[in-house]
């Protein structure tokens, strides 16, 4: 039995019906943006606008368009952003290890102190106070152990 692909037929027809559409309604919206902002700045005095609702439906229309072009080259941008930022990560990675390098030295070699003085100790039964492993007699209670 095949393996089910990752990118199907069904994925690759919408994709590019995403980056047909897209700039389709990105245009419309920068369309009538652009004549209701001519229409606006164009008035004389006391004049009323003819235009100014097409900066009503040319914003939602420019905010349709971009979110329908990033879905359609979303891949594209998202390989160019990687390529672009892969070898800085690299380089500032590597600048953390080098600088770090002595930090963790130390802190490992405190862990490895604090490792061996690690000291088995018995629980008195009567008072329950850690002793000594060959302790015979409680510190703190003087209890037989």
């Amino acid at each position: 039995m095949k393996e089910k692909e990752f990118i199907t037929q069904e994925h690759i027809a919408t994709r590019n019906k995403f980056r047909t559409l897209g700039p389709i309604v990105l245009g419309a919206g920068i369309l009538c943006v652009v004549i209701a902002g001519i229409d606006f700045f164009t008035l004389d005095f006391f004049e009323s606008p003819k235009y100014f609702y097409l900066f009503f439906i040319g914003l939602p229309l420019l905010a349709i368009g971009f979110y329908f072009t990033g879905l359609g080259y979303g891949s594209k941008l998202a390989a160019y952003q990687s390529r672009e930022m892969a070898p800085v990560a690299k380089d500032t990675f590597n600048y953390l290890a080098n600088e770090t390098t002595g930090s963790i030295e130390k802190i490992a070699q405190a862990a490895q102190k604090g490792k061996s003085a690690v000291v088995e100790a018995k629980q008195c039964g009567n008072c329950q106070e850690l002793n000594k492993i060959d302790a015979k007699f409680c510190n703190e209670c003087g209890n037989a152990l």
